[in-house]
Formats: structure tokens, sequence, C-alpha cells
């Protein structure tokens, strides 16, 4: 699954994390990246569907015809994060070694 994850910046400016469809050339399952500082001058990225604040699943297509820039690589944080926000389910913390690990430590299996 993560394979076809794509980060890519749209004509319209807003840069997104989805699937690539090969077969029809399209984006699906969209996901909005936003940038936003924090009250300490840091940025923070949230992740979020793409018709948010109206829809909260992930969903849509856009043709790759309205796709100006594709990332050569997603990293690892953001395909993690799509996966938790299309699923609903978090990723493991710390590889599979953190299963049943302490809890209060973040690590282990969250389901």
């Amino acid at each position: 699954m993560a394979e076809n994850i794509v980060f890519a910046k749209l004509v319209t400016g807003e840069m997104v994390l989805a699937e690539k469809d090969e077969a029809s050339d399209k984006l699906i399952n969209i996901c909005l990246v936003q940038v936003m500082p924090t009250q300490t001058g840091s940025m923070q990225i949230a992740i979020v569907p793409y018709g948010f604040p109206f829809e909260e699943e992930v969903r849509g297509e856009i043709n790759m015809a309205n796709v100006l820039f594709e990332f050569k690589e997603v990293p690892g944080d953001l395909s993690d994060k799509y996966i938790e926000t299309k699923t609903n389910i978090k990723m493991a913390s710390g590889g599979m070694g953190g299963l049943g690990g302490n809890p209060s430590s973040g690590s282990g299996l969250i389901l």
C-alpha cells in the first residue's frame, strides 16, 4: 500500500498526500497537508481529508493533469500519518520491537 502513496503539489498551490492510480492517471483518496506555525515559532504539519471540515472521510480523485509537482520521495512519517488518517488505525512506533512495550512511552501497537 505504501508504495503507491505520493506527495504532490497541485496547480492550486495545495500540497496533498494521495494514492496514485496509474490505470486512470488520477490521484485518489486525497489528504490535504497543511503547515501551521505554533506559538513557539516552530512549524506543525496537519494531515486532514481533502474535504475537511465538511467531510471527515478520506476520498476523492484529482486528474494528474492538475499536479504541478510530485516529490521524489514521501517521508516515512508523512506516509504513516496518511495511512492513519485514511484507516483510523494508529501505526506502531518504534518498529515491531515496541509491541507490548511500556504504554506510557508511546511504544507498542495501538488499535
